[in-house]
């Protein structure tokens, strides 16, 4: 596959929705609505990803949130845009994928305060100030899909102790919000690998979880594969073919879904974490050719693309910080505003019916 010639061979339909994050290639206000608008003009799903902890003491005591939390989720849902469907997912985890949330007040992923700093998963007070907070959010965003935990299988071991407490919170919030929602799709989203758990402990904690998630919806981005050295050649002909397929055996009788993923189109070195990979445009637009075949084939209900544009004015002005550099160049757009050959290929799918 080469700039001059693309072999993009579509079928007559497709059965997933298609999306992205408003995730901004830059903290100007500009950018934020540019970044609304080329949400609007290449998708037909709209991903919010709440990943800054959780107002854990006003949402158990039903009081406001910190302004700040309110400006942000006010604003996310004044640009809801109008046709289109919506995706939210919240996680109660902190970003270890581990221990339970920060807290979300003045800024995100705070410590805990007072006595809410030893809480664990099972503790009643923390169940009830998760649900209240899902409670709001559904309200607040009247959701078509909904995960209540994001890559929750990240760094969880079935044979530690502490699995069984998150256990029972995940049974608790799940069995709580389904029957209030009957009607709406909620899950737990799940890793294809990590590089704290080893994936047949991975997998063992997916089945585990998977009685209480509608779906098996997962997030991949697959430049490099856990188990193998993060270094060389970021080309998708070296990915299993069964990819995604086998996830998806995971629970055959559920439905499938993408609920974020993305692939380099630029070299990634990270010194400090030992990854240098050859990035190409054309490897790019092959993964997200080979993706959405896959996805098809397992008649997906939908999937999220991270990020629509390369951030790196963004990542310039935050501090450079070397861990984000490894979704920066994942763009259908690259960093100057260019679209990319994976791009045209995504496009020609978002033109297709959708069954």
């Amino acid at each position: 596959m080469t700039k001059e010639k693309l072999d993009i061979r579509l079928p007559d339909t497709r059965s997933f929705y298609m999306g992205t994050t408003p995730f901004p290639y830059d903290i100007t206000p500009e950018a934020v609505e540019e970044t609304y608008r080329l949400v609007r003009e290449h998708t037909d799903l709209i991903a919010y990803h709440f990943d800054s902890g959780v107002p854990w003491l006003e949402a158990f005591e039903e009081k406001p949130y910190h302004p700040n939390v309110l400006s942000e989720i006010d604003n996310a849902v004044s640009h809801l845009p109008e046709g289109k469907k919506v995706y939210l997912a919240i996680t109660p985890q902190a970003q270890d994928r581990k221990s339970l949330a920060g807290y979300w007040g003045e800024d995100s992923n705070m410590e805990r305060p007072g006595e809410w700093r030893n809480k664990s998963f099972d503790d009643p007070d923390v169940i009830a100030a998760y649900l209240n907070y899902a409670r709001y959010m559904i309200e607040k965003f009247n959701p078509d899909y909904m995960a209540y935990g994001i890559e929750i299988d990240g760094n969880l071991d079935d044979r530690d102790p502490s699995f069984e407490k998150f256990l029972f919170f995940i049974e608790q919030v799940y069995t709580t919000l389904k029957r209030e929602n009957p009607s709406l799709p909620l899950f737990l989203t799940f890793q294809t690998g990590s590089f704290e758990v080893d994936w047949e402990t991975q997998r063992r904690v997916d089945r585990r979880l998977l009685p209480f998630s509608d779906y098996v919806a997962i997030s991949t981005y697959p430049y490099w594969i856990p188990g193998k050295p993060p270094v060389g050649e970021a080309n998708p002909s070296n990915l299993p073919k069964n990819w995604f397929s086998q996830m998806a055996k995971l629970a055959p009788d559920k439905p499938f879904a993408v609920s974020e993923g993305g692939y380099i189109a630029e070299d990634l070195v990270i010194e400090q974490y030992g990854v240098n990979l050859k990035g190409r445009e054309e490897w790019q637009a092959e993964y997200v050719n080979f993706m959405l075949n896959e996805l098809n084939k397992l008649n997906a209900k939908f999937v999220v693309w991270f990020v629509i544009r390369d951030y790196d004015l963004l990542w310039e002005k935050t501090g450079r910080i070397e861990a984000y550099k490894i979704w920066r160049d994942t763009g259908l757009i690259d960093g100057n505003g260019n679209p990319r050959l994976a791009l045209r290929i995504w496009d020609a799918w978002l033109k297709l019916p959708k069954i």
